[in-house]
């Protein structure tokens, strides 16, 4: 490695939006991330966002319920 070129490696504190924070190693001081393995549905076993999503389709479905929009209809 050449000498004078690299930045400076150093100990960083990582701050997701959800609150928790931890410290790692990194050439930049501070990280601010929106997702870490506490918040995130797949590590925390949280399936928050899934059943918000669920509950749009069904919300979508009960609006437009019987309305026809030139589908042919079964004889």
């Amino acid at each position: 490695m050449k000498k004078g070129i690299h930045p400076e490696y150093q100990e960083c504190k990582v701050t997701c939006s959800c609150g928790n924070t931890f410290t790692t190693r990194s050439t930049m001081k501070e990280i601010r991330v929106g997702v870490c393995s506490v918040c995130h549905p797949f590590y925390s076993g949280k399936k928050g966002r899934i059943l918000t999503e669920a509950g749009r389709l069904e919300k979508f479905q009960k609006k437009y319920k019987g309305i026809n929009y030139g589908q042919k209809t079964e004889v």
